[in-house]
């Protein structure tokens, strides 16, 4: 994900606002560190990825620092495509055939007497910090390194400074996220169906993903007692498809849709995690697959 691309999440509850807000003001205050570690740790799903989104567009961080990058790790990552990342994030221009050994100079060159912000998203191994970034950050200048994990072991090896811990959503604002993200107004338009959303919120796992995945499932449903209990006693009574929360609401999501669009989705699967899908790209791929039959208009 590049910087330049990164849009800041549509946001509920007043938890996020008090900690972008605390953190914000504990990157600014390290600034001048060389350089100061922060993380955001919690479960899957749980919003780790939005609380950095929010504090990444912060103005005052825009102004406090002279080089900005955000880099989604994941679990495979590249050495030499992540430094490139790097690279390309901070404005350098990449070039064919460079090799791991020269990639990290050029950073440290790059980015010498300028302060840096730079968010390290989904973070599964230390040594994406410990043996590739460190040495080429660390004595360079002053910045701020900012990890998203689920693990807790990895912030101790990389010896982050302070951590943030991001919990599960509250019933009230779980439920707000549910109705907002199906483009509801008003709370009063959906209040009848409350207790049902509640109902859902729990088998979410009080996770936004999961709750943003099932409201997206709802959106083409009618807005009556009756639509969503048929809805929701699909899936109810399975204990296999909510052990996971996110898995399982995006397995209820995947479920509502036409057998043409399961074929589409499954097909990016094929696709490596956190690469661009190109919108015409694929499409010509599903119609050469023979997924999308023409219509007339």
């Amino acid at each position: 994900m590049r910087s330049s691309n990164l849009v800041e999440p549509n946001l509920v509850g007043k938890e996020i606002i008090h900690a972008s807000r605390k953190l914000v003001n504990f990157v600014v205050a390290h600034k001048d560190n060389k350089p100061y570690k922060l993380a955001i740790v919690g479960t899957g799903g749980v919003g780790k990825t939005t609380l950095a989104q929010k504090i990444y567009n912060d103005q005052q961080i825009k102004g406090s620092f002279k080089i900005h990058a955000w880099i989604c790790v994941s679990q495979d990552y590249n050495e030499v495509t992540l430094l490139k990342e790097v690279l390309v994030n901070i404005g350098v221009h990449d070039e064919q055939g460079e090799t791991k050994g020269e990639l990290p100079k050029k950073l440290a060159e790059t980015i010498e007497g300028k302060s840096f912000f730079l968010v390290l998203d989904d973070v599964w191994k230390s040594i994406v910090w410990t043996d590739l970034l460190r040495t080429p950050l660390h004595g360079t200048s002053a910045g701020v390194l900012l990890v998203t994990t689920r693990d807790d072991q990895i912030t101790k090896r990389i010896g982050v400074h302070h951590t943030h811990r991001v919990d599960p959503m509250s019933v009230d604002v779980g439920w707000e996220l549910l109705w907002k993200s199906m483009n509801v107004n008003e709370e009063k338009d959906v209040q009848n169906l409350r207790n049902l959303g509640i109902e859902i919120v729990h088998k979410c796992g009080h996770l936004p993903l999961a709750i943003k995945v099932t409201s997206s499932a709802l959106v083409n449903r009618d807005l009556t007692e009756n639509e969503w209990k048929r809805f929701f006693g699909k899936y109810a009574g399975s204990r296999c498809m909510f052990s996971n929360e996110i898995e399982g609401a995006l397995y209820l999501s995947y479920d509502e849709l036409p057998h043409s669009l399961k074929q589409c989705f499954l097909y990016c699967a094929l696709y490596i995690e956190h690469s661009v899908i190109r919108r015409g790209e694929v499409t010509r791929l599903w119609l050469a697959e023979g997924f999308v039959e023409e219509q007339q208009g």
